[in-house]
């Protein structure tokens, strides 16, 4: 191998690893930053901002009712609370599912964390390092010629570092030994090695560009808020507030209500 197959074989290696590390970053974020930032902010703000979505409808159709009762009233007609409360289920139908998606997703979260084991220090570098390992190994952007067999331990392995299975990592590890890294660069032309060299660096700049959307992109933005003590204290206050304020419109117009159909009945 002459000097310049040399340098672009050596370039070749460095860019598949810069490859690589990008590719690492990426299913972190995905898989562990992402759903652990969901999780704390839900369980800091997302289950105030749910409960106040509830108060903020029950406050709407509480304003509604009373409108319509009033308009009945208006008219020297009975207030039939039944046949009112029949249209709003009809008006409100869409605000329902919306509260019920979001009480949903809620649920689900919760019954995710209730099941899940905190790893120990120890289990949390070994489930790193066997993710690294595993994804030099088996990524399918960086080795596409592997078999389908290789395709489908990568997935077993992408579920299980979600998830922080690190007994299923291992034992994808020990399957996947006899996979040899697609590194090899020593017997490739100076031609041959350009062109992998080319894209291997159209790879990373798209790998770069998915990053970069994933950073600016929710849930990960939420990291600068979760990180401030000030601001979260400053914004679960707010929510607190504006859900008591909800509360009190909810009671104003119930009261308003039994007064109206009090002196309906005279």
């Amino acid at each position: 191998m002459n000097t310049s197959e040399a340098s672009i074989s050596e370039k070749l290696v460095e860019v598949r690893q810069r490859v690589i590390d990008t590719l690492l970053e990426i299913d972190d974020i995905k898989l562990q930053v992402n759903p652990q930032l969901l999780a704390q902010y839900a369980k800091t703000i997302g289950y105030l901002e749910d409960d106040l979505f509830k108060w903020q409808l029950k406050a709407r159709r509480c304003k509604r009712r009373f409108a319509l009762a009033q308009a009945a009233a208006n008219k020297h007609e009975p207030i039939a609370l039944d046949e009112i409360d029949s249209t709003l289920d009809d008006e409100f139908a869409e605000w329902e599912v919306q509260l019920a998606e979001r009480l949903d997703d809620q649920l689900q979260l919760l019954e995710a964390l209730a099941g899940s084991r905190p790893l120990s220090p120890s289990e949390g570098r070994e489930l790193k390092e066997l993710h690294r390992k595993l994804i030099r190994r088996l990524h399918p952007d960086t080795h596409p010629d592997l078999p389908e067999d290789a395709r489908r331990f990568f997935l077993i392995a992408q579920s299980a570092y979600e998830n922080g299975d690190v007994d299923t990592l291992r034992v994808v590890d020990t399957a996947t030994e006899d996979y040899e890294e697609h590194a090899d660069t020593v017997n490739l032309s100076e031609d041959d090695a350009t062109i992998e060299l080319a894209m291997a660096e159209a790879q990373l700049n798209v790998a770069r560009e998915q990053l970069d959307v994933l950073k600016h992109s929710h849930p990960y933005i939420l990291a600068e808020l979760l990180s401030d003590p000030v601001e979260l204290t400053h914004r679960t206050h707010e929510l607190k507030m504006e859900i008591e304020r909800q509360k009190e419109v909810v009671r104003t117009y119930e009261s308003k209500i039994a007064s109206l159909m009090e002196g309906n009945t005279r």
